[in-house]
């Protein structure tokens, strides 16, 4: 019987190789996305807080403050709501940071040096927005003994722009794909179903119980589902050996386990779906 089930899903398969072939590529592409739309669900909120907590606001200080002085702003700082954390940078650091980035020592020009103390200021996450980080560093520049107020967030507040608008789009590509796969299964089978009604009917008529016609449909759905799943794990470590590359292996640490249980319950899930719902035509078929 178990032969049997397999040589009617394989003859189902063969039958529509274009129509199957074409529901394959899109189930996994439905697959890809469903992935990346789960892990931006999980992982969308995480990853904002971490790019928002990168934010850092530069509060220059008058060059005649004195220790006290610079606690006092400090701590002023520290009262306002929404901030993070707080750190200091001498004058001597000021140069030792700017030596590193650009490699420029402009004391063999000058012998005083010109860089002001600071206070590097981070944000909480929430509730962090562009008009938040305006109002606070507003707040800043009216304490006494802060020279200036500079700060680059700009950038990084359009990135969360992006990546918030980017995951609507990918949710609805997802929601879109997952119901033209699972309407391609259905057709592709419905349309196997309809072409062998005579088979159907003799089958019936001998005896065979509806639950029997079904199983070859619904194992088709499932080499659908497989066969998707493959592709995308193939996708997936071929995406993972790129980055590992660029990135050089030691830098990129990917995902392991997550994804592979994923990918293949959502590939199967989709072809298995699919193909039950259009196997339930048999009923209807063999009672007209």
């Amino acid at each position: 019987m178990i032969l049997f089930y397999l040589k009617e899903a394989f003859r189902i398969f063969r039958r529509s190789s274009f129509a199957t072939i074409i529901t394959i590529t899109i189930t996994t592409i439905a697959v890809l996305l469903t992935t990346v739309s789960i892990f931006l669900v999980f992982s969308a909120n995480k990853l904002s807080d971490q790019i928002k907590r990168s934010i850092e606001v530069n509060v220059y200080l008058e060059d005649s403050l004195t220790q006290s002085e610079i606690q006092s702003v400090r701590d002023q700082i520290g009262s306002v709501a929404g901030v993070l954390k707080i750190d200091f940078v001498s004058k001597n650091d000021a140069v030792e940071r700017f030596l590193a980035e650009t490699g420029e020592d402009f004391r063999k020009v000058i012998d005083q040096n010109p860089l002001p103390a600071s206070l590097i200021v981070r944000f909480k996450p929430d509730p962090l927005n562009e008009s938040n980080i305006e109002k606070l560093t507003e707040q800043f520049k009216k304490i006494p003994g802060v020279n200036d107020v500079v700060y680059d967030y700009k950038t990084v507040l359009r990135i969360l722009n992006f990546l918030r608008s980017f995951k609507y789009i990918i949710y609805s590509l997802s929601a879109t794909l997952i119901l033209l796969s699972v309407y391609l299964v259905y057709s592709n089978n419905k349309i196997q179903i309809f072409g062998n009604k005579n088979l159907y009917l003799t089958m019936s008529l001998v005896g065979a119980q509806i639950k029997t016609m079904k199983i070859p449909i619904v194992i088709n759905g499932l080499f659908i589902g497989i066969i998707s799943s493959i592709l995308t794990l193939i996708f997936y470590y071929a995406v993972i050996i790129l980055l590992t590359n660029i990135l050089n292996r030691a830098n990129f640490i990917p995902l392991v386990g997550v994804v592979e249980f994923l990918i293949p319950v959502i590939g199967i899930s989709l072809g298995v779906i699919g193909s039950y719902i259009s196997a339930l035509k048999i009923s209807q078929l063999l009672h007209d």
